[in-house]
This record gives structure tokens, sequence and C-alpha cells, in this order.
């Protein structure tokens, strides 16, 4: 390599000073210019490190393709284009369809022929290697390339150039797939050979230090001077040259050693010819001087070459002869030295000038001293003295590497101080600086057939022109502080986009904003999540931070909104807009809020599908009295999937399992005593205060040991009127509410009043209207009914109210108002822990309100399948339900888990009034077809029951596991109901049937037309009396009454009452201290049939007193196949002295009991023209000695004769 011709070199970036300036009548020197072109190439460098990186590129430079295995050795090509690496911009060209390749490099001509051989891997084996770029700069000059030459000058040369250096190179065997882990590897690799560390900037770094000092004493060259005491002893201004050749070796020279001249060396290698002759003898080289022999490093594009960095070192045997320009070396050329490139494929391209082949030989003056070694060894820390110059130089250092050197500028006027001044305590090398960077990294496999490559990570980085730099984002918004863009308002930015719309991108920063969007379309506004942060403005801290009105396809995306006093985002249609809001994406953003985190309300009055999406959220909502639902809409075509919603208490530091810190940071949001305009101060640390806050709603665990008391209502409401709304895989986390709440209520200007239940904006329970004035405002606004929507796969846990519910429970006989749902389908959900914050119900309503898992007012068509509801309640003295309906019809409850609703935390003594149950549906009545009866058309039935229940598991604390009131057809089909403790002392119903409770008003078709038949009987017997002169009886009282005309078709579409209850499994466990009464575990009444049949039914008790494990009154019955288990702990002590009379009692018309087992007695009663067709048979009775009797006394009571019983007695 050449080096520069110069007289020092003082470049010290730490000064930084950005230019060099001439000053009049001054003398201009080498150092004044370089000085300039330094600070100058370093300031570009690095501002291109700052603008693009430590490394990358705008196109396909330097991407390895197509590894191959090429005469046993590995090679790969290389795609042309540009590349920066360190702030140096590299450039790769290729010829006319030939691509460049790791073997023809450009810039290698000395690559070692049997550089890595071809990878020895066995079948199936594979070995990753690590491709990396190496660049550095290096003086060329005119003695390399001839073309710089001025031959006018009669030939001496001028300045001499930098040329930008670059190599690839391969790292065998990282044993990595990925290009960060092979990278690493690669760096230990130079650690652990002394090589250096990487910078940010990818320099490798060496710690060498270098540290000048001066002999005590000694003889100045200059013989008209005295002899110096301690300094440099030199008579001339000299650039003095210190390079190391490997760890333990350095080399040295004046004039910076750049003295460089073409020669040719003999066949031998111990005679050099010199092609450069020395301008003038005193640069002759002389016996005893040292001399570097350097090949070939690179070829330029004019056929030139460029000197390798190092060569071969060598003292001089005999000095130059000026007739022959010869000279020779004590130490010969190796055999092949610097004829490495003539194994290249292309070598005869390097041929091309006369002689073909030479190298550049570097003469290393050291003055006087002609008895050092070329390569002088040291010891790191031990000075060592550079010749007879009166200096001394200490090298230091663990990373000393080769080529590292080092520039002294020595002068006879100031012996005592060298420059640069930092020598004197220790400076590291003013080069080579050289930068790296990754490439790829190739996959070595062996195929069975041979070995091939792929490369399977591009490990460059890649960037595009400031030019093309075409994103979606029209603006970008800064906050004027922390960030800066195209507006530092987002409002701003949204009045600068075109009509079209655009993208606006919300850069990291704390923004204020309270934006209006108005009738528009194509907005997307964008965040960076966490780091962009959005507040209402100062004045306006109770209005939304964005509201959207009559606008269409509108984005909110990756924002962190924060507002502790309004609404984060609000779509709000006004009664008179024209359009209404559709295609609104809220999604992925980090919300902290208090009244509502997003609240859409669009014209109700307008059907249509709005597309609304709201998902990926995360949203905090603060505890406070005024807190509202997290999200609530009312609009057509919603999607609310996989948010996360929180409510978020303030913390409590006696509580382990809170996820913060134990500290609410100063002047926080549950502080009461501060205003929240302090809250966006600038002294306020909000984003630290939103990371404590969001560590909640992502880490949130509620122990069941510590409950939580909310005032926020928290959860997703979706308000009456809506249509097609899909509620999926949401995690929705405490709450005063209801998880998910269903309907809503009009906003009147009415105040809630203490204790009486009177209608107010967020009455739970209403039983009256305040005022006339308030009644009418509510009844013209109420919207009942919500249509289709689906409820999957959401947890829900620890709401204050139900699970899944509705906003209001009205009184049926004093409002007469009701919240209705049209087709639901609640599937897969998780819900637990509800029901903590039941409110006190009225007297005149407690058989109208439920709580619990799932509740409903009123529903059709509702589908309830694979959902987990389990322990939701405080304990069992409470009313909750697993799930319940106070009105419904075609209700579909199928393969859910319902466990332990109310749990068993102490005995039943203080039971509160109201209703609790697993499964509780108190009207499920079917569809009467009032259009077919008043106009008399045939329509045929739908075939759909009132009630379905298959296939649950349903284990009750307290309170009937099955209670179904229901007119229309009722399947109950493969379920597990227990019932661990009866409620009879606050639910009537409980003390008929402490289990299930099935009563269904369908009326058998075949019941109809007798009464109807008999009814005739009775008319024509009334005729006949008139005919014979006797007034009919009570003619007088008995006003006269129009014909009903329509009395067929009343009896055609009303309703049958089947009952199928199958194949269930019944517990009625009274397993506690207190006696319970009981008349049955289950009872079955209905005036159709009923199919009782395959069920397991059993009773637990210790002395309870119950009267039969089973009770079925129907028009007809088929009780069959059934196990009846019902023995009391002392039952087989006392005999039949048991308290439990039966295990089956069946009444009906028609009344089959056939293949039972049973405990106790079977009283199976019927009343038919003939005794044959009352059938009991082929039971079997555990204790029954007493069965007939007390079956004929209860038969001759009921005027029905005795039926034959079989009892078997075990």
């Amino acid at each position: 390599m050449g080096a520069f011709d110069i007289s020092r070199n003082s470049f010290d970036p730490r000064k930084h000073y950005a230019s060099v300036r001439m000053q009049q009548g001054r003398v201009v020197t080498d150092d004044d210019w370089n000085e300039n072109e330094r600070i100058e190439n370093e300031e570009r460098r690095r501002s291109r490190v700052d603008i693009i990186g430590p490394y990358g590129s705008p196109d396909q430079g330097f991407r390895i393709v197509n590894p191959h295995i090429a005469g046993g050795f590995i090679d790969f090509q290389i795609l042309p284009g540009s590349f920066h690496l360190g702030g140096l911009r590299l450039e790769l060209t290729a010829m006319p369809a030939v691509l460049p390749s790791f073997r023809l490099q450009k810039d290698w001509l000395q690559q070692a022929t049997d550089l890595h051989p071809a990878p020895a891997l066995a079948p199936g084996e594979e070995r990753f290697d690590l491709v990396f770029l190496e660049a550095w700069q290096q003086a060329v000059s005119a003695v390399e390339d001839e073309e710089l030459l001025e031959k006018a000058l009669g030939g001496p040369d001028t300045c001499t150039r930098i040329r930008t250096m670059r190599r690839v190179h391969v790292f065998e065997d990282t044993g990595f797939p990925d290009c960060p882990r092979s990278w690493q590897r690669l760096q230990e690799s130079w650690a652990n050979d002394r090589l250096g560390t990487l910078t940010d900037e990818h320099e490798r770094f060496s710690d060498a230090l270098l540290t000048v000092t001066y002999t005590p004493d000694g003889a100045s060259d200059d013989l008209c001077s005295p002899s110096i005491t301690g300094g440099y002893l030199g008579a001339e201004n000299q650039a003095i040259r210190v390079q190391l050749t490997d760890h333990e070796h350095f080399t040295w020279g004046f004039d910076n050693a750049a003295p460089l001249y073409r020669v040719t060396a003999s066949a031998v290698g111990d005679t050099i010819t010199m092609l450069t002759k020395p301008k003038d003898h005193h640069h002759w080289p002389l016996a005893g001087q040292i001399i570097e022999i350097i090949p070939w490093s690179a070829v330029l594009p004019n056929g030139e070459k460029v000197a390798e960095v190092s060569g071969h070192l060598s003292k001089v045997a005999a000095s130059f002869d000026p007739d022959s320009c010869e000279l020779t070396l004590t130490t010969p050329l190796p055999a092949g030295f610097g004829e490495a490139w003539k194994n290249r494929s292309d070598n005869a391209s390097l041929q091309n000038q006369t002689p073909a082949e030479y190298f550049y030989l570097r003469v290393w003056n050291r003055g006087t001293d002609l008895s050092s070694d070329p390569e002088i060894q040291f010891t790191p820390g031990n000075p060592e003295a550079l010749g007879n110059t009166g200096l001394v130089v200490t090298i230091d250092g663990p990373a000393r590497v080769k080529h590292d050197y080092w520039v002294i500028a020595a002068r006879p006027e100031t012996p005592d101080q060298v420059v640069p001044w930092r020598l004197e305590t220790g400076m590291q090398p003013h080069g080579i600086r050289r930068f790296y960077a990754p490439l790829a990294v190739i996959r070595w496999y062996n195929t069975g057939s041979g070995v091939e490559g792929e490369p399977i990570r591009d490990c460059r980085k890649t960037f595009r022109p400031l030019t093309q730099l075409e994103s979606c984002c029209t603006y970008h918004v800064g906050d004027g502080f922390h960030s800066h863009g195209d507006f530092n308002s987002i409002e701003e930015a949204l009045q600068n986009l075109p009509s079209e719309g655009g993208k606006i991108c919300v850069l990291p920063g704390e923004h204020v904003a309270n934006v209006d969007i108005l009738n528009r379309t194509q907005i997307r506004i964008s965040g960076c999540g966490e780091r962009s942060v959005i507040r209402p403005r100062p004045g306006a801290l109770d209005q939304p931070i964005f509201r959207i009105s009559s606008s269409s396809k509108i984005q909110l995306d990756n924002l962190s909104m924060v507002t502790t006093s309004g609404i984060a985002v609000q779509v709000l249609d006004g009664v008179n807009a024209n359009e209404e809001s559709r295609q609104i994406t809220i999604r992925e953003n980090w919300i902290l809020a208090c009244v509502n985190a997003i609240r859409i309300r669009v014209r109700e009055d307008i059907g249509g599908n709005n597309d609304i999406y709201i998902g990926y959220n995360r949203i905090g909502m603060i505890d406070k009295v005024d807190g509202g639902v997290a999200i609530f809409s009312i609009a057509d075509g919603v999607f609310i999937e996989r948010n996360r919603i929180v409510v978020v208490p303030p913390p409590d530091p006696d509580n382990p399992d809170d996820p913060r810190d134990n500290d609410e940071p100063p002047g926080g949001f549950f502080d009461p005593c501060i205003d929240p305009q302090n809250y966006y101060l600038l002294d306020f640390p909000l984003q630290l205060y939103l990371k404590w806050i969001f560590t909640y709603v992502m880490n949130v665990f509620i122990s069941n040991q510590r409950p939580i008391t909310y005032r926020t209502e928290g959860g997703i409401q979706i308000g009456g009127s809506s249509e097609r709304v899909r509620i999926l895989e949401n995690v929705i986390i405490g709450g005063a509410g209801d998880g998910i709440k269903l309907g809503h209520l009009p906003q009147v200007n009415a105040v809630p009043i203490d204790d009486n239940f009177a209608y107010y904006n967020k009455a739970k329970i209403v039983n009256r209207f305040p005022t006339d004035t308030v009644e009418a405002a509510v009844r013209n606004e109420f919207s009942n009914f919500i249509y289709e929507i689906s409820i999957e796969g959401n947890h829900i846990d620890h709401m204050g109210l139900s699970g899944i519910g509705v906003v209001t429970y009205f009184s049926r006989q004093k409002v007469q108002l009701i919240i209705s749902v049209e087709g639901a389908d609640i599937h897969r959900n998780f819900i637990t822990r509800c029901a903590h914050q039941i409110p006190d119900i009225p007297d005149d309503m407690v058989n109208e309100v439920g709580y619990g898992g799932i509740a409903f007012s009123d529903a059709e068509q509702i589908v309830i399948s694979e959902n987990r509801i389990e322990d939701n309640g405080n304990s069992q003295l409470e009313p909750v339900c697993g799930i319940f309906f106070l009105y419904g019809e075609k209700i579909d409850i199928s393969n859910n888990r319902i466990l332990n609703n109310g749990p068993q935390l102490a005995d039943n003594d203080a039971l509160e009034r109201g209703l609790r149950g697993g499964i509780v549906v108190r009207n499920a009545f079917k569809e009467v077809r009032t259009r077919a009866v008043a106009n008399t058309e045939i329509v045929a039935p739908d075939g759909v029951p009132a009630v379905k229940v298959h296939d649950n598991i349903v284990t009750q604390p307290a309170g009937q596991a099955l209670y179904i009131k229901a007119l229309g057809p009722v399947s109950v089909v493969g379920n597990q109901l227990t019932t661990q403790g009866a409620d009879y002392r606050v639910n009537p119903a409980s003390s008929l049937a402490g289990c299930v409770f099935i009563f269904n008003l369908g009326i058998a078709q075949e019941l109809f037309w007798l009464i109807l038949i008999n009814s005739l009987k009775d008319l024509t017997k009334l005729n006949v009396a008139d005919q014979a002169g006797r007034a009919p009886v009570n003619s007088l009282a008995a006003p006269t009454q129009a014909p009903d005309n329509n009395l067929v078709n009343r009896v055609l579409y009303w309703p049958s009452g089947e009952v199928l209850f199958s194949n269930n499994q019944v517990t009625l466990d009274l397993r506690e201290e207190a006696v319970n009464i009981v008349f049955s575990s289950q009872l079955i009444i209905s005036l159709d049939d009923v199919a009782y049949s395959g069920n397991q039914a059993q009773c637990i008790s210790l002395v309870d007193i119950l009267l039969t494990n089973a009770a079925i009154l129907a028009f007809s019955i088929r009780a069959n196949d059934n196990r009846f288990e019902d023995a009391q702990l002392f039952d087989l002590i006392r005999g039949d002295n048991s308290a439990t009379l039966y295990s089956l009692i069946s009444i009906g018309l028609m009344n089959t009991a056939i293949g039972n087992q049973a405990t106790h007695c079977l009283l199976v009663l019927g009343n038919m023209v003939t005794p044959a067709q009352l059938l009991n048979s082929s039971n079997m009775v555990l204790i029954g000695r007493q069965c007939r009797e007390r079956g004929l006394f209860l038969q001759s009571g009921l005027g029905i004769k005795e039926a034959p019983v079989t009892p078997v007695v075990g």
C-alpha cells in the first residue's frame, strides 16, 4: 500500500473543527490542505452513518447468490450495485452478462488459491458459513496509476489519491443459520485472536496504544548543534511512520515510508530491478537500509495495479546501481511470492502492460540506523528506541493488529515535543481504519451426490433513496417536542388532507388533540403504539379525542389515547345527518379512559351495514364513580374481537397479586385532590404513568380472596336496535356492570332517587317512572330489540353483575318495558367470578330479576353452547343463576359447564329472596300464530322446541339445577343436573321440586278435542231442556256472548306441551345440617305428553323429608327404563318407615311405567276407560313391603283402581 508523502498528521476529530481557512501572506503546508480534506471526509462519513446507518444498500449491491463448488473450492457470485459501510460508499460494477464472483474479486488479486476448500460433509450433514464485507481506504500514487502523472512537469508527481477498497470474505462454520448469531460468532473469533472489537459504526476498533518518550541524551545528527538532553536528535523535520507487522513486531521509517517504486524481481528473488528510477541519489536504496517488496492488490479499470497493504521486508545487501538499476536483498523473495493472481481464470486480462509482471518497492529509511532488523520485536509495555532518533516508543494494548500505524511528526526546533501531542500520553493508531458488515449466510449440505449450497439469509440492510420514500403516510405529525413532522397538530394535518383522504402518521411523543372527522372518507390515523400518546386539549378534557360523524372508511390504529374525563373515540351521527358512518376501524390501540373508551352511535332509523371493526385494542378503564362501559355500540354490522378490557382500581399495597408497584406515581388519576388538568402538564410523567397503568391491564390477576368492589361499569355494551353484531375472543376483567351488556336506556333528564327503583339514566332495576314527563320521553325513545348477535370465545371475569346480561330489568306490571334479543349465538365463552355486586331487588320484582353467568330478560332464537359458567356470585346466600331467561322462546342450551354459581360458603339459613338456579327459564312461550288464527289459513309448524337443554353439566350449590316454565315442546336430554341445597325457604317452587322443575302450559290436541266434544254434548243437553220449556240454568245471570268464530283455529295453533326428559343424571344432594322439607327432587307437569326415560335420578340426604324422587303429572306419560336412587342414611335400618315414600309418582290419563328400578315405591295412576290402558309392569323396587298398602290408600282416595306392583326388596 502506498503511503502519503506528508509532513505530519495532526487531525483530531475531538476538536470539532469544521473547516480550514487560508490567511493572507501565510504559507500553506500540506497538512493545512490535508486537514481540511480530513475534516470534510470525516464529517461526510459520519453524516452518512447517521442518515443511512452503519451499513445498507439501496439496491441489490453485494447480494450473495449462486453458491457452488468450483474445482474443489467454494465460490459464489456477488450482485453489482452500491453498498454503504461505515459511511464509505462502495460500488461493484459488472461486465456485461458476467457477474462478479468471490474468486475473481478485482480488489483481491492475491487471494490464496487454497482458501476455503469445499466442506467435507457426510450425506445429510450441513454447514453454515457467514459471508462478510471488509472496506478500508488507502493511498494510490502516480507510481501505481501512471495515468495520474502529469508529463508536462517533466517527471515529478503531484498529489496522491485515496481509494476505497473492499473485499468479500467467508467465515466458515458459524454453527448458526441466522445472521445475528453468525455475526456474533465472527466478532467472538476476532476477540479471541486479539483483532479488536466492532463499534456501533461497524469500524473494527483496536485498543493498541503507542507512547513516545525520549532518550536521556545523545548526539544530534546536526554537527553544528550541541548535544541534546532528552529529545529528538535528528537534524531534519521528519514524519516517522511506525507500523505493526504482526502482534509482536513493528517496523519504522522516515518520510512516512512514502517512497514507492515499480520493480521486477529475478527468478531467484534476490535481485531487484527498479523500473521507476529514484529522483536523485539521496533516494537510492543503500546497503543496510530496509526495503519492502509489495505485490499487486487490486486492478483498476485502466489496467493499472494498486499495491497491497504490505509485503516482504528485507535489508538491502548491495546498494542501488544507477547503471543497471539493480540492488540485491539479504532475504530473497519466497517462492511464488505475489503470484496468486496467476491462478485466476482471468489472469490474461491482468498482463496487458509492459512489463506484464512487476512489484512495488517501498523504502523504510531509518537514517543512520543500519543495524536494526526489518521487523523489530517488542514486548508490550516495554520501550523500544527508534534507531538514533532519540525517540523511544512503547506499544501496549491487547488488540495489536497487523498494519496498524502511527505517524510521528518530529521537529529539531521542538526536540522534546512531537505531534500529535497525544502521542506523549498514549495514542491509538492513525490507521488503517477498517469497516465490516455481514452479507449473507450460506448453507452447505450434502445431497448424497455432492455438496451444494444455498444462501438462506440475506444479512444486508436495505434502504430507499429519499426521493423514493413514497410511503402510505401522507403527513407525519410530531408533538413539537419529542418528535417533529410535517405538522405538530393532528387537526392541522387533517385539514390539509385532500378530499380523497390519506394517511396521517403520528410520531412518538405526547400529542394534544380533539379531532373532528366530519363528512370525510378514506382517512387513516396511525401511530407508533405506546409511544404515540394522545390526550385531549386542556380546555376540552370532557370532549372526545376523536369524534367521527357521517364519515366512511376511517381507521384509527396503533395510538395510545388517554382521557380521564371524556371519551377516547366517539362515532356519533347527528339526527339530521344525510349519511351514516360506515367502515370504521379502531384497532391495536392503547386506550385509558373513564367515561367510555369507544362509543359508537349511528342513526337508528337508517338500516344497512355500518361495518364497524373494533379489534386488538388494550383498554384500561379508570375505576371512578362516573366510569362507564369500555365499548358502547349502537350500529349494524359490528365486529368486536380480541380486545383486552380491564377496569383499573386504585393500587392496593397489601395485595401481593397487584402487578404494579405499590405506590402510585404522585398526582395520579386516583388522587381525588388533583385537578384533571394536572395530568397533562409537562412535569407530569404521563408516559411513565401509562406504563404503570398498563402493567396492570396486561398482567392483572384477581384473587377470590381479595374481591374488588368496582365503581366503573366496564365491559362492552350493545345498544338497542343493533343488528348483526359479533363479539369474538375478548378478555373482559373487572367492572361494576355486565361483561357484555345488551340494550341501552334513553338518556333523559332524570336523577336517581334513593331506594325507590325509579327510572334514571343508569338504573339497573326500574319499577316506576319519577314523572310523567320522564315516562313519555323514555317510551318515545326506547329501543328494545337487538338482532343477530354472536358472542364467541370471550373470557369474562370479576364483573359486578352478569357475565352477559341486560342493561335494566323493568317491572312487567308497572313499567311494561323489556330488552329483547332476537337471534343470538353464545358459544365457548368462559364466564367466571361475576355477580359480585348484585343490587337490591324490590319485593314486587324478586321473580323478574336474575343475575349470574348469562341473563336475558327476553330472547328468541337463542343458542347457548359450549360455555363455561363457573363460580359466579359471592355465595349461595345471594340469588345467582348460571343461565337465566325471564322470557324466551326457541331456546337451545347445549354442552355447557354450569358449575358452582353461588358458591357454598355457609348454611342456607340466611338465604336472600330472589331467583337462583343453574338454568332458569321463567317463561318460554312459543309463538302462537295469531295471523293464522285471524285469517283461518293453514300454516305448518316449524318444529323448533320452546326450550332445548342438551348435554350440559350443571352443579348448583343452592336452588334448582333446572327450572323451566314453557308453552311449547321442551327437550331435556343427556344432562348432568345436580342441586346441592334446596332454597325452598325463599322459593316456593323448590319446595315442590328441589332439583328439576318443568311446567309446560302447552296442551295436547287430543285433549282439546275431548273438551270440545264434551262441551258439545253439554250444549245438546241444554238445548233439549230448553225445548221442554225449562229455563236454562243461570240464563238470567249469564250475559249473551258472541260466538267465537276462530275457536277451531285457536285449537289448531295452540302450542303443544310435549316434554322429553331422557338420559339425564339428576342428583338432589341435601346433606347439610338443617332438615329439608321437599315434595320431590323432580317435578314435571304438562297437559300434553311427557317422555321420562333412561334417566338416573339420585336423592342423597340424611334425615330430610322428601315425599318422592320424581313426580310427573301429564295427559300422557311414559316413565320407562329409569333408575331411582333415593335411600336415606337410615332407610335400611328403619325399613319401610322412611321419610321418602315414593321414588316415582306418575299421574296421567295414559300412563306407562316399564323397566324402572327404584329404591322406593312407584305410584303410577291413570283414569282410562279400561284398566288395560293403565300399564305398570316389569319394574323393580328395593324397599317395597308397604307399596301395596300405600298405593291402595291413595288410589281409593283418587277413585282409581289399584295397579299391579311387583315389589322387590333387597
